[in-house]
């Protein structure tokens, strides 16, 4: 998940340490290699634990989208469906859809002109776009304010064509982001820049390095999305010919001169796919129907900055910023600091230091990914079949934004209207006592337990699925107590809005968001298999799977009740 986790061989699972605790703090841990025995056709614990152990080994090299990592990751689960004699549903008849992702460097030979007045890349400006773009032709400058400055916005109407001038700035010190990103006028300020002609940002009297690195140099992986505007980093000297007056001078919303542009970008293709294969349903009449299930195969890499002490990461975070990266970043007070120490201290009287710069990515999202594998393991292999068919879908590049469930449900491989429902699955093996799973509106910290699981979106769109769904849980008896505290609206952590899901959503497909929250190791070096709670994710495999087979069954498509958002707006949790 991006910003702003049951048959097991019981002598090995009584050695295993409880999930959440620290290593050290139980019985002995759960071994950090292992290689498991073959899957069988049901959803067990033992599967999921062989195949998460696969899928987030130090060999996949945290599986970052635009890698060779990410494409070993996805050829393990392409490996496993066709051995599951599932049928291809991506690109020409294979089980991939390539997503089309690259690098992108300036062309140095790109130009500016206002006013009769040529500038040129890399030394009066550079360009970026994380899409196709167009040459802006005698468009009208209009200056807006400070970058993040969502008091000065201007109506959508209003910019729609124009070229939108900033200055650096904007957020004020001490601004929760969260809430930022989630507020109406963030929106609204997306909304803007996304409707012009191109965005400009004066930066200054000169082009920093940086900004020439990141113009001329980067490796940076990008999605290629359709038609985007510019955006321009431009020098004061360019600034002022666009309004020809000094910068102390312009106003909210002053017009200048035309500006037109050459700009062109340099794309080298890198790796990145979603893996989609289907189980067909069994009634000719519905079969053209399908029920989605899906979670990410990405991941977010390695450590730039060079390994660190695995268990010392692990102390840190759970005692000072127990949600991860969702925890705001702070130092540790004197009295957390003994506590750190004091963990740290105990596990080195049963283990050596260990470096580690590998965000495994264990929970997020091994634990999804190789749930829903395992859910079409049982589909494929055992004998109940649905009259829908059943639609597989790993994404691709979710930690980038979403990028494969964006490509997935803009160019679907099958009609995206005979997708009756999506199911999706981020960060499901964890949520043990210990685990701080998340906040409620008031800020309170949230907790797991016994069968923890949190729904967010299960009635955003339609009410039967979210109750189905429910009635599932209680007439298998299944065991799972759910938590809808993540799916209010407003929440500032925003998480409805935060996976593949709302992809789907957004085009008005019932969704169901499974997760069994944040926690300690959440985007952290210590996200490893041994810290997963196997037999809750089975539980919630179960969950999966017998919903999917209702809906697939279901006489009728599941009633969209409530109202459908815009595909092309931005995400309002």
């Amino acid at each position: 998940m991006p910003i702003s986790i049951r048959f097991v061989l019981p002598a090995l699972w009584t050695a295993l340490v409880a999930p959440g605790l620290l290593p050290g703090q139980a019985a002995a841990p759960v071994p950090r290699k292992y290689i498991g025995p073959p899957t069988v056709a049901e959803i067990t614990a033992g599967d999921l634990m062989t195949r998460v152990y696969k899928f987030a080994d130090d060999s996949m090299m945290g599986r970052q989208v635009g890698t060779p990592y990410n494409d070993m990751g996805t050829a393990y689960i392409e490996s496993e469906v066709r051995r599951l004699g599932l049928q291809p549903a991506g690109d020409n008849g294979t089980f991939f859809q390539k997503v089309p992702l690259f690098t992108r460097v300036l062309d140095s030979a790109s130009t500016i002109a206002v006013d009769g007045a040529t500038f040129t890349a890399g030394t009066d400006f550079t360009a970026g776009a994380n899409g196709f773009t167009k040459d802006v032709a005698n468009a009208t400058p209009v200056f807006v304010g400070a970058w993040l400055d969502t008091t000065r916005n201007i109506p959508v109407d209003s910019a729609r064509g124009r070229v939108l001038v900033f200055v650096p700035g904007g957020l004020a010190p001490g601004t929760d982001i969260g809430k930022f990103v989630a507020s109406n006028g963030y929106n609204q300020w997306l909304a803007m820049r996304a409707v012009a002609a191109a965005n400009v940002v004066v930066i200054g009297e000169a082009l920093s390095p940086n900004a020439l690195r990141n113009a001329f140099q980067s490796t940076t992986t990008n999605y290629l999305q359709d038609w985007v505007p510019l955006t321009l980093n431009v020098t004061r000297a360019v600034g002022e010919a666009l309004f020809g007056a000094p910068a102390t001078s312009w106003t909210h919303r002053m017009a200048g001169k035309p500006i037109t542009t050459s700009v062109r970008f340099v794309d080298t293709p890198k790796p990145g796919r979603n893996v989609v294969a289907m189980l067909p349903g069994t009634d000719p009449a519905l079969r053209h129907q399908y029920v989605a299930i899906g979670a990410h195969n990405d991941h977010v890499g390695t450590r730039a900055q060079g390994p660190v002490d695995h268990d010392s990461v692990r102390a840190f975070m759970q005692v000072v910023r127990p949600q991860g990266a969702d925890s705001d970043p702070r130092p540790a007070t004197a009295e957390e600091l003994v506590r750190v120490k004091a963990i740290i201290d105990s596990l080195r009287a049963i283990s050596a230091p260990r470096p580690d710069s590998i965000y495994n990515g264990a929970d997020d999202d091994a634990s999804g990914s190789m749930t829903v594998l395992e859910v079409a393991e049982q589909f494929a292999r055992g004998r109940e079949k649905p009259k829908r068919s059943i639609l597989f879908v790993w994404h691709t590049g979710e930690e980038a934004g979403l990028w494969g469930a964006n490509y997935f449900t803009a160019r679907p491989t099958v009609p995206r209207d005979s997708i009756v429902a999506q199911i999706n699955l981020d960060m499901v093996g964890r949520g043990g006592a210990d685990d701080v799973t998340g906040e409620d509106l008031e800020g309170k910290l949230l907790r797991g337990g016994e069968g923890y699981v949190q729904l967010i979106g299960s009635r955003r769109l339609s009410t039967e699925m979210g109750d189905l769904v429910e009635a599932v849980n209680a007439e298998k008896q299944l065991g799972l107590r759910f938590d809808y505290s993540m799916d209010a609206n407003g929440h500032p952590q925003n998480i409805y809005c935060r996976s593949d899901h709302y992809e789907y959503a957004r085009y008005g497909i019932p969704v169901t968001f499974m997760s069994t929250g944040g926690h300690a190791d959440y985007h952290q070096v210590t996200d490893e298999p041994q810290y997963l709670d196997y037999p809750r994710m089975a539980q919630i495999g179960r969950l999966v799977f017998e919903s999917a087979l209702r809906i697939g069954n279901l006489p009728h498509r599941l009633k969209v009740d409530k109202p459908k958002p815009d595909p092309k707006g931005s995400c309002v949790q």
